[in-house]
């Protein structure tokens, strides 16, 4: 028996004579048999390629072993080929016999198997089959997607009426809460009108005649004592006359204050549509001198109209503009700050006055607005502690509320609210 190592080197022997001998080495034969050989074996060998990117965009189809053998059938058919046209100039013939083995071998096999894939073959739908079956399923999406369609209509339709069921219940709310509003905004007048006839009631018999008929005589008397015709005073006389004299003067500004203050009506008589700017000009016109003396700087722009007594509002404005130039920082020019925006009540507009002065404790902030409430000495700052209860009188007077905020060193923000002026429609 040969030795397997001895039947290597016989196989690879290249001693043959290649079958350009037998072509008498003619070109034209040479390339046709090369050329050829070469298409044939390009060929195969783009077909398992092809049969290669089918598996792998089809990754459902069937018997894909089977495409395999057929891809290595036609690929060892290439390559017998290209060992042909090898051949033509040297004389390889055991490795070309080889191959052609394999390639047997591989197309025995492939054979073998493709007979019984035929009944799983003939088993498969035929495409007119898988044609109806399509048209089916087509049918059967179509349905469905009316069905999804009416649905998506419906649901759609829901949501809608879901929607208009949210709008009126906000609507209902928002009527609610204006209702509320409204009822808590009257029970506020009812209560502030009620602590006004209160206040009247305290403080009417003080501003009566019999009271002031008495100061009056005293101021008299103390004006002629003051004069010298009457006798003469030594320094201690003189100073104790003043003082009677000072007293009397500050009960004279408390019972005038207390005058206007009793004399504020809540009655419609006298209220019209009136520009809020042109009250604030006349207040500032009547100050102009404590204005000009303060170096002060009041800042308005378009304010609104509004409805109301003027005999009224313009004490208010000018209570107010006059109590931001009393409480300035002493080296600061006062700033003021007047600006009106729509209330959150309807009909209503809401009137802001900042200023930049010493500002006042936030704990005394409901209590400024009491009568005769002042937060600071006589020594310090003139007033009789009436102006800011007037300022309130006037604006529960004309059914709103004030308030004031404010920080010590940083000034003074009072807010109020007045109606509307009727000919503007309720709006700014």
């Amino acid at each position: 028996m040969a030795d397997p190592a001895s039947i290597l080197p016989e196989w690879l022997d290249m001693t043959f004579m290649g079958h350009g001998h037998c072509y008498l080495w003619r070109s034209d034969l040479l390339a046709l048999h090369a050329i050829s050989d070469t298409l044939i074996a390009a060929a195969y060998f783009t077909i398992p390629l092809a049969l290669y990117v089918l598996l792998h965009k089809r990754k459902d189809i069937e018997f894909e072993w089977m495409f395999l053998l057929f891809a290595l059938f036609i690929f060892c058919c290439g390559v017998t080929h290209l060992m042909a046209v090898y051949n033509i100039w040297n004389g390889a013939y055991y490795l070309s016999g080889f191959l052609k083995a394999l390639t047997a071998v591989v197309s025995l096999i492939t054979a073998a198997l493709v007979w019984p894939l035929i009944p799983r073959a003939m088993a498969l739908p035929r495409p007119a089959e898988l044609q109806a079956a399509n048209q089916g399923l087509e049918s059967e999406i179509v349905r469905r997607t009316e069905s999804e369609q009416s649905l998506k209509t419906a649901r759609r339709e829901l949501e809608e009426q879901i929607e208009e069921l949210t709008r009126t219940k906000q609507r209902l709310e928002q009527e609610i809460e204006q209702r509320t509003q409204l009822e808590q905004h009257q029970q506020r007048q009812t209560r502030a009108l009620e602590r006004s006839n209160e206040d009247l009631e305290q403080f009417a018999f003080i501003a009566s005649h019999d009271l002031r008929e008495p100061l009056r005589k005293l101021m008299a008397f103390t004006q002629m004592l003051m004069t010298g015709k009457y006798g003469e005073f030594n320094e201690k006389g003189e100073q104790f006359v003043r003082y009677i004299r000072e007293a009397a003067e500050r009960m004279d500004a408390l019972l005038n204050s207390l005058l206007s203050y009793s004399r504020i009506s809540s009655s419609d008589d006298g209220h019209e549509d009136m520009s809020l700017q042109r009250i604030v000009e006349e207040a500032c016109r009547d100050l102009q001198l404590r204005i000009d003396d303060t170096n002060a700087s009041v800042q308005f722009g378009d304010l609104c109209s509004v409805h109301g007594d003027p005999a009224q509002l313009r004490p208010l404005m000018q209570n107010l503009i006059s109590n931001s130039l009393k409480y300035c920082s002493p080296d600061t020019p006062p700033v003021i700050e007047i600006t009106t925006r729509p209330s959150e009540l309807p009909g209503r507009c809401e009137v802001t006055v900042t200023d930049n002065g010493i500002g006042f404790d936030a704990a005394y902030k409901d209590q400024i607005f009491d009568v005769f409430k002042r937060l600071h000495g006589r020594g310090e700052f003139e007033g009789t502690g009436m102006g800011l209860a007037i300022c309130r009188k006037i604006v529960e007077r004309h059914g709103g509320t004030i308030s004031a905020e404010g920080r010590e060193g940083e000034g003074a923000r009072f807010r109020f609210d007045l109606p509307l002026a009727t000919e503007s429609g309720g709006s700014l």
